[in-house]
């Protein structure tokens, strides 16, 4: 059997209009191929971070750095 590789990417898409009703606020920061997510309710859990091969941003809101 040939060796193979995957590559992995994630993209922060924009709110859609039910989220931007609501008032959603984005728990997700990108810096890289470094993802972030926090959970608001629980933020002494801090934040769990991904790695991934290719990440975009695509979310209305500039990411925080």
């Amino acid at each position: 059997m040939a060796s193979a590789s995957v590559k992995v990417a994630v993209r922060v898409r924009p709110f859609n209009a039910r989220e931007t009703g609501r008032n959603a606020k984005c728990v997700i920061q990108m810096q890289g191929n470094t993802t972030c997510i926090s959970n608001p309710k629980q933020p002494k859990d801090g934040a769990k971070n991904f790695t991934f091969d290719h990440s975009y941003w695509s979310h209305t809101a500039v990411p925080d750095k």
